[in-house]
């Protein structure tokens, strides 16, 4: 099927035509103070053994580091002097061991790198993450993650698909950076009580 996506370079949009380039400016996402994000952290792990959270892949574009906007259903552009200071599916991935680990969810969350043999994994794909213009009056963010859960011996995973959509104050790099912060906690709170439903042994 051929993509409708079309990324193209917006500086003559945003900027106007300039002799002096303007400095790229790069944001790190980050979880919002436990009091507002999550519950108590669970006396009891839910889940019996450690977990590995896998780094997320990315589908194109979002591999990008820098910020794409949507004009319209057909057209994203990305934007050159503002994005991310690491690729954003490995901050959320970094994103998703914190959260999980202060949730209690599970018995341990093994480092990356570990060479102990988790019980459960956790992978996933970031799917959409995009600045919406397409009302510029209305401004908003949109991220969608699909996250899998498998046990170790089981090779059927329970799939968790979560898209969020946050409005914004404007279409500023900043105020995209804060809507996306708003919506991977919401995400990540509804990840965490996904996890609860799931029947362990």
């Amino acid at each position: 099927m051929k993509t409708i996506l079309t990324l193209c370079c917006i500086s003559a949009l945003l900027f106007g035509c300039s002799s002096t380039t303007p400095p790229r400016k790069d944001f790190l996402l980050s979880n919002l103070p436990t009091s507002q994000t999550s519950t108590d952290r669970l006396a009891t792990p839910h889940f019996k053994g450690s977990l590995q959270v896998e780094d997320l892949h990315a589908l194109s574009p979002y591999r990008s580091t820098s910020l794409i906007y949507r004009e319209s259903a057909q057209r994203f552009v990305l934007d050159p002097y503002n994005g991310f200071l690491a690729p954003p599916a490995q901050q959320i991935s970094n994103l998703t061991r914190q959260a999980l680990a202060a949730s209690g969810l599970f018995t341990a969350i093994l480092p990356v790198g570990s060479s102990l043999l988790p019980s459960w994994r956790l992978e996933g794909e970031l799917q959409q993450l995009f600045v919406d213009v397409t009302n510029p009056a209305q401004p908003r963010v949109t991220l969608s993650i699909r996250y899998a859960l498998s046990q170790i011996e089981h090779n059927t995973p329970r799939i968790f698909a979560f898209t969020q959509t946050e409005a914004i104050v404007d279409a500023s790099p900043e105020q995209a950076v804060i809507g996306f912060n708003r919506a991977l906690n919401t995400i990540l709170l509804q990840l965490e009580s996904s996890l609860l439903t799931v029947n362990t042994p």
